[in-house]
């Protein structure tokens, strides 16, 4: 066993490669919920309602402009693909194409902005839900413009294998994002004291600072003479259809699949408070575990991509499994603390609640950890084939399969559960981690056909 893995270890597409890749975009994705963690930790401080009232802000927000935001990561594809066939002159273009969609998205952003508290109390909720909800998203939305752009950068540089700059970028944002969460929630070093309001422009401030330096080492002279990033700005018609083709898929997955969610929180909401509340800490407890797996399926889209472009298929399908073995361990190990130390995950949030409110949510807590823990291993294994195939360019399939299980497998489920039988959250989780185990089954299938080998989204 030790011999098999020290030789996996050290072989072309084996483990260190893997992780010398993956480790700085684990680090990144990491951070953003080490982010979204504290601030939902400070927020539950603040005011249990100003908890309850983030998630479903947040969804509603990125339900509208989700497709945007997938769009323009899937440049990162592109640029692997290009990058493996050294075809280095079409992807500084390529990522401007992305910078573009940043139009599109104005689309959704302007009615949504100006719609946004309608929109909330038609969703039924408490009164002071909705006023702290609509407060919330409408700073939200002044981000997306902004987080497009950044996803569009860091594509460029996970493409070309420059995670590093990614990782330093975004470790950049979560430390400013939480100095200036714990300064405008609650009124510390001299800032004004604005609740819910101060989360979300720590969020807005905080992604414009890390995204300006990310523009900056983009237009740096090197990369400039490489990959054309100054000299390919005009939009090139070829290139925007390409990525529409292939990116739309990924954005369109991404915008229902948030949608689901979306309708599951709300349904959640029908349940009561606590049940909201439990759920958004029990959420943020599993974006924790699951984001460094986020990470590695980003690297594996980005080594599939790059090995494709270079025509060597048999060298994509190892580095795929070995993310495999490597995400596996990772999660064990994860359910293995859920299940036996849930309140280390749960400790955090704890500070501020009534003794009434503790015992209304935290061991409802505990129970929707157990779920986690018992299916987070299909979650890897899922997140790792899907990743394969974006890298590949078989967007559609993943599309299509993670629309269906998430709307038939959770949506539908939860809403008989809300609707008829009063709504049951521990059930509910049961269908969430129910839709991961058939999502892994499809692309596993999917996986083992091998037509994603043939597939090229540069030709």
């Amino acid at each position: 066993m030790f011999h098999a893995v020290k030789r996996r270890w050290h072989s072309p597409s084996g483990y260190k490669e893997v992780l010398v890749l993956a480790i700085p975009l684990v680090i990144t994705t990491s951070a953003g919920s080490v982010q979204s963690f504290i601030d939902r930790m400070f927020l539950s401080w603040f005011d249990p309602n100003a908890l309850a009232a983030t998630v479903p802000a947040t969804l509603v927000t990125m339900t509208l402009t989700a497709v945007f935001i997938g769009l323009a990561g899937y440049v990162g594809v592109f640029v692997a693909q290009y990058y493996g066939a050294r075809e280095d002159a079409q992807i500084g273009p390529m990522v401007w194409q992305g910078f573009y969609t940043t139009g599109l998205s104005l689309l959704a952003v302007v009615p949504v902005y100006l719609y946004i508290i309608p929109l909330f109390e038609l969703i039924g909720h408490d009164p002071i839900l909705q006023v702290m909800e609509a407060n919330y998203a409408r700073i939200l939305i002044l981000t997306i413009p902004i987080a497009i752009i950044s996803a569009s950068v860091s594509g460029f540089f996970s493409g070309i294998g420059r995670t590093s700059v990614v990782m330093w970028s975004n470790l950049l944002i979560t430390l400013v994002n939480c100095a200036l969460d714990y300064g405008l929630i609650f009124g510390r070093w001299g800032m004004p004291r604005m609740g819910v309001e101060g989360a979300a422009w720590a969020t807005f401030i905080a992604l414009l600072t890390g995204t300006l330096i990310q523009l900056w080492v983009f237009f740096a002279p090197r990369y400039r003479q490489a990959y054309s990033t100054l000299g390919g700005w005009h939009l090139n018609w070829t290139l925007f259809r390409r990525l529409l083709r292939f990116g739309l898929p990924v954005g369109f997955q991404f915008q229902m699949q948030i949608l689901a969610w979306t309708l599951f929180v709300l349904l959640i909401g029908r349940i009561g408070v606590a049940a909201l509340t439990a759920h958004s800490i029990a959420m943020n407890v599993f974006m924790l575990i699951v984001m460094p797996v986020a990470g590695m399926s980003i690297a594996v889209s980005v080594l599939v991509g790059q090995r494709l472009g270079a025509e060597d298929t048999e060298s994509a399908e190892r580095v795929t499994y070995s993310a495999i073995h490597l995400s596996m361990a990772f999660f064990v190990v994860a359910g293995l603390l859920l299940v036996t130390q849930p309140n280390w995950f749960t400790a955090p949030f704890v500070q501020g609640m009534t003794s009434e409110v503790y015992a209304s949510t935290i061991p409802l807590v505990d129970s929707l950890l157990s779920v986690v823990a018992i299916f987070c291993v299909f979650e890897a294994l899922s997140m790792m084939m899907a990743g394969a195939l974006k890298g590949a360019g078989d967007t559609h399939f993943v599309a299509w399969a993670g629309i269906l299980s998430s709307w038939l497998v959770l949506v539908l489920p939860t809403a008989l559960l809300a609707y008829f039988w009063g709504g049951n959250l521990l059930w509910s989780w049961l269908f969430f981690g129910l839709s991961g185990v058939i999502m892994c089954l499809i692309h596993w299938l999917r996986f083992r056909t091998e037509k994603w080998k043939l597939l090229r989204i540069t030709a």
